[in-house]
């Protein structure tokens, strides 16, 4: 069975290390959790006690190879063993703080880890005190933030006179995330995960979670919209959830996102960047997406 991943961003100081902290401590319930961390970035959490703990496993990555081409051999490698010998429940993976996010995605469309995990929820943490600080870098803190399905504005007690205007800004970036204040990274996560749980409590029996992956597609091609409707229309029946941008023939961007067969597809005025979005589904026996998508912009 697939493996959910979720994916912890930020810009250095923002907070990702008390998150995850604070996400363990508040979820023994939900099976064994293993945590993916950079070995040398700084930790809130000490890994040798979680370690001698049944509840947690870590792998370490060395140098952050996940973010350089030329280990990235290696940490798939390492990661494939480890699901395998660990057999965890949840991923959580901390991202560098300028990582690429949809780039991080990508990685768990390798071969050895098709079919093994899926990219299930993106959390975008925000330093509130520091977020105007770095100008030079918004456009890297930009990308994560839409790419987020839940972004935590941390250290609003910090900055109460700025903290409504932190929260506008981010909201302009991104209007369609879940945006909460957080103290320490500290949140209530039952509602933060409520609007995007992808196998919600029914009150029936599970039957276990379906074998599913994420895939990635960018692209630099204009799409008319109604041919993305077709392409949509096409996966509707193994697709799960999908999100991301898109350009649109007529020069707009368009944010998509749904669950199952609702996909709503939202013009937005003020973008700039390539196509980029995830679908999750089941796509093993559908011809290759990205070459579909493609196939569809040039009509």
């Amino acid at each position: 069975m697939s493996i959910p991943i979720h994916l912890v961003t930020g810009f250095l100081g923002s907070g990702k290390s008390s998150f995850i902290k604070h996400y363990l401590e508040n979820s023994k319930n939900k099976g064994k959790i293993a945590i993916i961390q950079n070995e040398f970035s700084p930790v809130g959490i000490d890994g040798r006690n979680l370690l001698q703990t049944n509840d947690y496993e870590i792998l370490e990555i060395n140098n952050g190879s996940v973010f350089c081409v030329c280990l990235l051999g290696s940490f798939i490698d390492s990661l494939s063993s480890f699901i395998e010998n660990i057999k965890p429940n949840i991923l959580i993976m901390e991202a560098s703080g300028l990582s690429d996010t949809i780039g991080v995605g990508q990685v768990f469309q390798a071969k050895k880890l098709k079919g093994k995990v899926y990219l299930d929820h993106v959390w975008c943490l925000v330093d509130a005190q520091n977020f105007n600080r770095f100008p030079l870098l918004h456009i890297y803190i930009q990308h994560q933030l839409r790419s987020a399905d839940t972004i935590i504005v941390n250290k609003t007690d910090l900055v109460e006179d700025n903290a409504k205007s932190v929260i506008s800004s981010v909201r302009q970036i991104n209007p369609f995330a879940g945006i909460l204040t957080a103290h320490f990274g500290k949140i209530d996560l039952t509602i933060s995960k409520k609007a995007l749980n992808l196998f919600p409590d029914t009150g029936e029996k599970p039957l276990g979670r379906p074998d599913i992956e994420s895939v990635v597609i960018r692209s630099s091609l204009e799409i008319q919209k109604k041919n993305l409707e077709k392409f949509f229309d096409a996966n509707k029946s193994n697709s799960i959830r999908c999100k991301g941008y898109i350009k649109l023939s007529n020069s707009n961007f368009a944010f998509i996102q749904g669950v199952f067969k609702n996909i709503s597809i939202d013009e937005i005025p003020a973008f700039s960047g390539p196509t980029e979005f995830v679908m999750i589904g089941n796509f093993n026996k559908q011809k290759n997406l990205q070459i579909m998508f493609d196939e569809y912009c040039r009509k």
